[in-house]
């Protein structure tokens, strides 16, 4: 089983932070953020996936090699 490029591994994690961070901004700038399911599924899902995929973008070699000892 081949693994996938490194290369197309931080494209997909680009393109999901980015799907995700839009999905931030209808949070913060549409009426939807009065909908209780909308505000706790942004605040327990996308915030923390925005935080963890921003660090692994950012510093994701040296996450890697620190997570593999």
């Amino acid at each position: 089983m081949s693994e996938v490029p490194i290369v197309w591994r931080r494209r997909y994690q680009r393109y999901a932070h980015l799907v995700v961070a839009s999905w931030l901004g209808l949070y913060l700038y549409s009426p939807l953020a009065e909908m209780a399911q909308f505000e706790l599924a942004t605040q327990a899902v996308a915030f923390p996936f925005l935080v963890v995929s921003g660090l692994f973008l950012w510093r994701g070699a040296t996450l890697r090699r620190w997570l593999a000892g």
